[in-house]
């Protein structure tokens, strides 16, 4: 399978290490292949292992939230599926949830386990629950507040809510030590894409995930049902029931010095699109947090409690980040609204873009947008070829074809 294939680099397909291992095994088992989810999945069933017992030098713990985004039956299910069989195969399924409903069953489950993943199937359309603005108030809606707090608190204390006390009895809320929560879903690009709002940039939720982006459907093949192998089991043996003790894994000075390069990268993006009004500023805000965290990783996955995160650690932890983080800008750009109107833009300059170099006839145009009363779709056409998003082209039959002007 060549890079263009898979979505991803060349340079970031062997991690090394634990996460390796991981990764080679679940493409060599699956029936549609999917590096990138590889990685994904890999990354979150190390992060969940090795949480409450190591941190970095700036405190960065290994709690990630990632999430798969790919098209139906491309291969997203075996890679969240291979976190579970990782897990139960070694009687660790107390460090895994399914889909939770609100921040009180989260609060619920960090009482009994400090420690666990969330793994979600179908994330576009219970992460649209979960960020509606209409539906503030409910139990779903008040789980991002409490993920996005769980996020950044893994290494201090988190508080559950304060709850009204019941007749004379009072309820205390939670209270965990280092609680460590990672998060991964698969979903399909359209479905997520069309739940999230600028406020999700705005209020750092987009920021704070790692997004895997495939724009690939691997051809099936068949894949006998294979046991979890042994290189896998016995990393999960020794963390499951390991005492939490954190150790912080030092950086050796080549990894300082890439991080701060990082930064330094990220925040000229972060200060260009500043400076342009450009919201996708907000999707920067967490890369450097993310790149420690994936680097910490990738350092315990190699040399457990004798992990020194070195500068190829940094590097490949820095430059996954940096692609992933573009993946999603580019993503953002193209899909993500204000309002209806600029969402009915952004649908039509996609289609007319997926059409190519030759354009798109009119009349093509008007029947893959019949979701768009024709009032508007013309003051939309309008408005996009005054802003030199679209260009138009007519002819002397009375035709009209309409080219990206990008």
């Amino acid at each position: 399978m060549t890079e263009s294939e898979n979505n991803l680099p060349l340079d970031l397909q062997h991690p090394g290490g634990f996460v390796e291992k991981t990764m080679d095994w679940i493409n060599a088992t699956a029936v549609c292949p999917q590096p990138i989810f590889a990685l994904a999945s890999a990354l979150c069933l190390a992060g969940t292992l090795y949480g409450r017992h190591f941190k970095d030098e700036s405190g960065q713990r290994t709690n990630l939230y990632v999430m798969g985004v790919g098209y139906t039956s491309c291969g997203k299910d075996h890679a969240l599926k291979a976190v579970s069989r990782a897990l139960d195969a070694c009687e660790a399924t107390n460090l895994r949830l399914g889909q939770v409903t609100s921040d009180s069953a989260v609060e619920y489950a960090l009482r009994r386990n400090p420690r666990f993943a969330i793994l979600i199937d179908e994330a576009g359309h219970f992460f649209a629950s979960v960020t509606d603005a209409k539906a503030s108030g409910s139990p779903l809606h008040a789980l991002k507040p409490a993920l996005l707090e769980l996020w950044s608190c893994a290494g201090g204390r988190w508080k559950g809510k304060q709850r009204v006390p019941k007749g004379e009895r009072e309820a205390e809320p939670a209270v965990i030590d280092n609680p460590h929560v990672c998060l991964f879903g698969m979903t399909q690009p359209q479905i997520f894409f069309d739940g999230v709002s600028k406020t999700d940039l705005r209020d750092g939720w987009l920021a704070r995930n790692l997004f895997f982006i495939s724009k690939t459907r691997p051809k099936p093949r068949f894949m006998p049902e294979t046991e979890v192998p042994a290189r896998v089991r016995a990393e999960v043996l020794t963390w499951k029931d390991a005492p939490a003790a954190v150790r912080t894994v030092p950086c050796e000075d080549g990894a300082r010095s890439a991080f701060e390069a990082f930064n330094d990268d990220i925040f000229r993006k972060m200060t260009k699109a500043d400076r342009s009004g450009d919201e996708t500023n907000y999707l920067y805000g967490k890369a450097l947090e993310n790149a420690r965290r994936v680097a910490l990783i990738l350092a315990v996955g190699r040399s457990g409690h004798e992990a020194v995160i070195n500068e190829g650690d940094a590097t490949y932890a820095c430059r996954l980040v940096k692609y992933l983080v573009g993946d999603l800008v580019r993503a953002v750009k193209e899909t993500v609204a204000e309002n209806n109107d600029e969402k009915a833009k952004k649908r039509i300059l996609q289609i007319v873009a997926a059409a190519g170099s030759e354009g798109i006839l009119k009349q093509d145009l008007t029947r893959k947008t019949q979701f768009i009363r024709k009032s508007f779709r013309d003051e939309y056409l309008e408005d996009l070829v005054e802003s030199g998003e679209l260009v138009v082209k007519s002819y002397s039959n009375g035709g009209e074809v309409y080219f990206s002007g990008s």
